[in-house]
């Protein structure tokens, strides 16, 4: 069987692209993201060696106010762990910009790429320099003024990180659903437009997990379903008026992503209703089934994660899981897509 270039590197693309999301997830659960100050494209790719590097680059970092007013009394030692997580997260990122620009330059040359293709392509490359700037600009909110970056930078940063990864991979499921076979593996109705809606969905809710993370909201409750006993969460004091307090407010912030997973609980069991009376062969549709499991332990590290205050361990499960169901997602969307597209020809 011939070796298709073009999905290999596609499926490289996608692997990293999952792979520097989870980088940046400890990145963030480390609180390392304010350890490197500046944005140096090219020589930033550098790694302190020598002792006076090191002291030079702890300088900096001593300068700006979460050292100051949280990380007072870190060592050099200490500094320096916060200070690789940081300088790996980008390091990374050039590394998936290579990836990114030498095979394709070849791909071209080679005329390996279909012209179907091409927009989607670019785009890519598009979108992976915006994240580069998104990148700086929201480390950049953390620098002065604050002891962390603007959750609403982190949101961006982290929704364009999952377009271009949904970007990658849909793009390498066209290439390859020729050779899917779907028979026993989907629904086979005209529900495309429900998936498709159960995707954008999971994808809104990744992006609003910015909001809890940027604003430590996770924190603010140890119990699950009640919010300490109440079945809605209390505000005091609040001085925010409106809308708004669904990104600035940690309650409103918590309780608008827990009822929203609910709202996501009741579609998916819509969806798996549906696909019931239709077929009554749920347990041939291995591809729900996976979603089903890969949901339901979503909501299990969820709520772990809350009686056990976020350890870094379930954090970073729940945002992988979170890939997951997000690659799962647009698997069935792209699959129902197919079936209908079969069904109309």
């Amino acid at each position: 069987m011939k070796i298709n270039i073009f999905s290999i590197w596609l499926f490289s693309l996608t692997l990293s692209i999952c792979a520097i999301i989870l980088i940046g997830g400890y990145t963030r659960i480390s609180d390392s993201g304010l350890s490197i100050t500046e944005w140096l494209p090219i020589t930033g790719v550098m790694y302190p060696i020598s002792e006076i590097q090191w002291q030079v680059e702890f300088s900096k970092y001593q300068k700006i106010d979460e050292f100051m007013l949280v990380n007072s009394t870190m060592s050099l030692n200490e500094f320096k762990f916060i200070y690789f997580w940081e300088w790996f997260h980008r390091f990374f990122a050039r590394l998936i910009g290579i990836l990114y620009l030498i095979p394709l330059i070849y791909l071209l040359i080679k005329n390996k790429i279909n012209k179907n293709y091409f927009i989607r392509i670019f785009l890519i490359g598009f979108f992976l320099a915006v994240q580069a700037i998104i990148g700086w600009y929201m480390v950049k909110s953390g620098l002065v003024g604050r002891i962390d970056v603007s959750q609403y930078r982190l949101a961006m940063h982290l929704s364009m990180a999952f377009i271009i990864l949904g970007i990658t991979f849909q793009t390498l499921l066209d290439v390859n659903m020729k050779n899917i076979d779907n028979n026993n593996s989907y629904i086979k109705t005209n529900s495309e437009t429900l998936f498709l809606f159960l995707f954008l969905l999971i994808f809104l809710q990744i992006a609003y997990g910015a909001f809890v993370s940027g604003t430590h909201s996770g924190l603010l409750f140890n119990t699950w379903p009640m919010y300490n006993g109440n079945i809605f969460p209390s505000v005091e004091n609040n001085i925010i008026i409106g809308f708004i307090n669904f990104f600035e407010t940690g309650e409103y912030i918590i309780f608008a992503h827990r009822t929203f997973a609910i709202f996501l609980f009741l579609l998916v069991l819509y969806i798996n209703l549906i696909f019931y009376k239709k077929n009554n062969v749920l347990r041939k549709s291995y591809l729900l089934l996976i979603f089903n499991l890969t949901f339901i332990l979503q909501i299990v590290l969820g709520v772990l994660m809350t009686f056990q205050n976020i350890p870094w361990h379930l954090a970073l499960a729940h945002q992988g899981n979170a890939i997951v169901l997000f690659l799962i997602s647009i698997s069935m969307w792209m699959l129902c897509k197919k079936s209908h597209q079969i069904n109309v020809t």
